[in-house]
């Protein structure tokens, strides 16, 4: 610590980039620590701090923290209006990854609630799947497997 400095882990509604900085680099222990430290309860920073404790391998406190979240999506826009041929290309490609282990901000959370309920019912899988309860894994994934995500393709051919 700096001479005359004080600790500071207050964190505060302006400290999402900071946090998603931090997640992107990989230091879970920092952004956890202001994550807890803020006492949110939006959908983001629950899902983040869920992050966290995903990767620490603490998947009962990352699917505790993913059930406190408050989310609908939308039954209708899962996908742009007008999609491109090139936009199929990306989205096709995107679903090869395991993005849903990135963090993610409040504007994504309003800007793609189809995707965020999505990468929620992704991380709870892969929780569950570690834990080796595959009917979980079948009840949860199930649902979006027609989306072709990877990783839900994968599990479910491991629970079954």
């Amino acid at each position: 610590m700096l001479l005359g400095s004080t600790v500071n882990h207050k964190a505060t509604s302006g400290s999402e980039p900071f946090i998603l900085q931090l997640l992107l680099q990989q230091r879970y222990a920092e952004a956890y620590e202001l994550l807890i430290n803020q006492r949110s309860v939006s959908t983001a920073a629950l899902y983040n701090t869920a992050l966290c404790l995903h990767w620490s391998g603490n998947y009962e406190q990352a699917l505790s923290h993913l059930e406190r979240i408050q989310f609908t999506p939308p039954v209708s826009r899962a996908s742009p209006l007008n999609p491109d041929k090139e936009f199929n290309q990306i989205r096709n490609k995107q679903n090869q990854t395991d993005d849903y282990l990135q963090g993610m901000s409040e504007a994504y959370v309003e800007s793609f609630p189809a995707l965020v309920h999505d990468a929620i019912v992704r991380l709870k899988t892969n929780c569950w799947l570690q834990l080796s309860n595959y009917a979980k894994v079948i009840a949860i994934a199930t649902p979006i497997a027609h989306k072709g995500y990877k990783d839900i393709t994968e599990a479910l051919k491991l629970a079954r």
